[in-house]
């Protein structure tokens, strides 16, 4: 009886044809001419499926989160008609707001207190109303380069009392913002590329000047018509690097 099995084993053994090694290709073509596709296997998936639904841009996915802060509207065809007064005042711990290179001619309206940064670069704004930054106290940049502005309301910047930095370069202003000798915290002003053709020198500094005034650690009055030479000495005395002051002549 042993030897009958064990005749029929070999038996099978030496019938089986020589192993052959094989391709991932084979395989594949295998399953092809079977009909049999891997979306059709258990455990197999496709690898044609899409994983899950993609991340919007600049946001952060988790499991049941999506976080996305900060309201980047830039290049888009808006008119300030299209901003509606308030449009932003329910999102409360909104800081970033982006609203470049689009054809609003005014500051929105109703801004929320929380903003930190706000950029307004490449826009078609002709002035700057002091409501319009009304109680944004929380406010440390603001951007308005590349804009047709030829006038800053008084008492703008008293409206923006935390304010660091100002951006008012390429535009059409005719003279330095007031308030800006008052203001404690503003430490750089862009103004070059502007019109204007004289500056005071009670218009960056008070006129007793105190420690309790940040100093400034970058002002820009190059390309505008004043007259670098007529500019009295003492008008930067509050800033204590000289190489922080560019000045330069009218192209």
């Amino acid at each position: 009886m042993k030897a009958t099995i064990i005749f029929l084993l070999l038996a099978q053994v030496s019938w089986a044809g020589p192993f052959q090694q094989r391709g991932l290709f084979d395989f594949m073509l295998e399953d092809e001419a079977s009909g049999i596709g891997p979306e059709e296997r258990p455990g197999v998936e496709s690898a044609l499926e899409p994983l899950g639904p993609m991340c919007p841009f600049r946001c952060q996915c988790h499991l049941r989160v999506v976080q996305c802060s900060d309201l980047e509207l830039g290049t888009n065809p808006l008119k300030s008609s299209g901003i509606e007064n308030g449009a932003f005042q329910g999102m409360k711990k909104l800081s970033y707001i982006r609203i470049a290179d689009t054809n609003i001619t005014t500051i929105p309206q109703g801004l929320p207190p929380s903003l930190t940064e706000l950029h307004l670069e490449g826009n078609k704004i002709t002035k700057v109303d002091a409501s319009s930054l009304k109680g944004l106290n929380n406010l440390a940049k603001l951007g308005l380069s590349f804009n047709s502005i030829s006038a800053v309301d008084n008492g703008t910047l008293a409206n923006t009392p935390h304010l660091r930095e100002l951006h008012l370069d390429n535009n059409k202003l005719i003279k330095v913002p007031g308030g800006l000798a008052e203001h404690k915290y503003i430490q750089v002003v862009y103004l070059h590329n502007n019109n204007i053709s004289a500056v005071g020198s009670n218009d960056f500094c008070p006129p007793g000047y105190n420690t309790k005034k940040a100093s400034y650690s970058g002002v820009s009055l190059f390309s505008n018509p004043v007259q670098y030479w007529e500019i009295q000495p003492s008008t930067f005395r509050c800033v204590y690097v000289r190489s922080a002051i560019q000045l330069g002549n009218y192209k």
